[in-house]
């Protein structure tokens, strides 16, 4: 793959990732855009080109979350998917895919779109393959993964174990979140000797087959198997959990989730007492999510969805004008894309740009956002003012399904001379300050003068001048 890396903002990178260019036709030829943010999870704005001879096939997006040297490091990675018109060999023009207004630039180059190519199956009552062997070939799983490998057809259903892809919701709201989870089962009877083969490899095929397009992805980040104790219709087994992410529908239409397959090792004893070991396969079935959209409302495209709370503090509660007071406010919940309205200073209020905090947490088989904004705030008017008025926020709540407005019930006691700015929150004082007693006519009024009085001794210069040109022609005339 190429790799071009820029700086897109400040504290992130940015790199512009180009997919395989040899590829068949029912593959897609894939541009991913990969950025790197310290501190607060991005939430990038993208502009992906048209390509001659393809066309755009939903846009699919991730983000990982790490922490390095204590701090919160993110992973945002965006997908747009290109599907081939028609075989053959194509030259695509330099082409630019904008990120938060930054062009990534990409060279020429070419894609050779081959046909696709069948193979046969075997007889679908084989539950094994006892010809099977290991592979460290990766191409060898994307073919099983993807349905190309006659293998997918020795499907195990006797085995006392099960393959399971399944949805928290089938019918979210859009921007509603639903997690999927993939993980493997085997009963508490089940003697067999199974063992996973290969899951480094397999697992990342299976989670880019079942991405679905037109979603937000929070991945929990499973890079091990989980393993737990579950009972499922009063039967127990143990659950080997494989992969599991939320996702936030961006629109409604219809997201399908393809059946994938795992293949295991599994170990059969012998007469001399050795083992043989065999693939057994197992795979899950499809599903579909039907995302449903939100009731009207003016805000129905920029409102989180979910179930929120509001937590908030003030570091004082009585302050003098001119004086700054501290204002904390945490909104926790299950959804996504959280953001305050812009809070605009008024004759008693100055707001400091806040500083933000986010981090996201899988609880329950949920991801569970809290983002935390911390203001400084300048009183400017003395009173009793509840703070309703400047911090409120609008959400669609799912429980009720209804919008809902969460707000402060804070109030600040303020006393004091009011002033017309803000002091600093840092020094306290502010180029501003006595600004109100200045006359502001009195610069005008100095002008006037000053015109007037050079005008006067301009005045007076031509007439000491016309004198001394009188005079002598006077004089002469006697």
């Amino acid at each position: 793959m190429a790799c071009l890396s820029t700086k897109a903002q400040q504290n992130s990178d940015v790199s512009l990732i180009i997919g395989e260019k040899n590829i068949l036709l029912e593959d897609p030829f894939v541009v991913t855009v990969v950025l790197k943010f310290v501190g607060e999870s991005p939430n990038p704005e993208y502009k992906f080109p048209e390509l001659p001879n393809f066309t755009k096939r939903g846009v699919s997006k991730s983000i990982a979350r790490s922490y390095v040297s204590g701090q919160p490091v993110a992973t945002c990675t965006i997908t747009q998917n290109y599907a081939a018109k028609k075989e053959g060999v194509f030259k695509i023009p330099a082409f630019k895919v904008n990120v938060n207004g930054t062009d990534l630039k990409q060279e020429a180059l070419s894609i050779k779109v081959s046909k696709t190519v069948t193979s046969g199956k075997k007889d679908a009552n084989n539950t094994e393959s006892n010809s099977a062997k290991p592979t460290d070939n990766q191409e060898d799983f994307t073919d099983f993964i993807e349905g190309n490998s006659p293998e997918l057809a020795n499907l195990n259903t006797k085995e006392d174990a099960f393959l399971s892809l399944s949805s928290s919701k089938s019918t979210p709201y859009v921007g509603q979140g639903f997690t999927v989870t993939l993980a493997f089962y085997v009963a508490k009877s089940n003697t067999a000797e199974i063992e996973f083969d290969q899951n480094s490899t397999q697992i990342p095929i299976i989670t880019k087959k079942i991405k679905p397009e037109n979603c937000w992805e929070e991945s929990f980040g499973i890079t091990e198997v989980q393993e737990a104790q579950v009972s499922i219709n009063g039967k127990q087994y143990t659950q080997y959990k494989l992969y599991q992410s939320t996702f936030y529908p961006l629109n409604d239409k219809k997201i399908i989730f393809p059946s994938v397959s795992l293949r295991l090792l599994k170990f059969l004893p012998e007469k001399n007492g050795g083992k043989k070991s065999t693939y057994v396969t197992f795979q899950t079935g499809s599903f579909t999510v039907k995302a449903k959209e939100l009731p009207p409302h003016p805000l129905k495209n920029e409102v989180s969805v979910g179930e929120f709370t509001w937590r908030e503090t003030l570091n004082k509660h009585k302050v003098i004008t001119g004086k700054s007071v501290e204002y904390s406010l945490q909104i926790m919940g299950d959804g996504y894309n959280v953001k305050l309205p812009q809070i605009k200073n008024d004759s008693i209020f100055d707001f400091f740009p806040p500083e933000v905090d986010a981090i996201n947490t899988p609880q329950n088989n949920k991801i569970i956002s809290t983002k935390s904004f911390t203001f400084q705030i300048i009183p400017k008017r003395a009173g009793n003012f509840v703070l309703d008025k400047y911090f409120q926020w609008v959400y669609f709540n799912t429980k009720t399904e209804k919008y809902d407005t969460l707000k402060s019930v804070l109030k600040l006691e303020v006393s004091g001379q009011a002033i017309q700015t803000a002091d600093s929150p840092l020094t306290q004082t502010s180029v501003y300050d006595g600004l109100e007693n200045t006359d502001s006519s009195e610069e005008a009024s100095d002008f006037k003068k000053i015109l007037k009085d050079e005008a006067n001794i301009l005045i007076v210069i031509m007439l000491i001048g016309l004198i001394y040109i009188f005079i002598p022609n006077l004089n002469n005339k006697k």
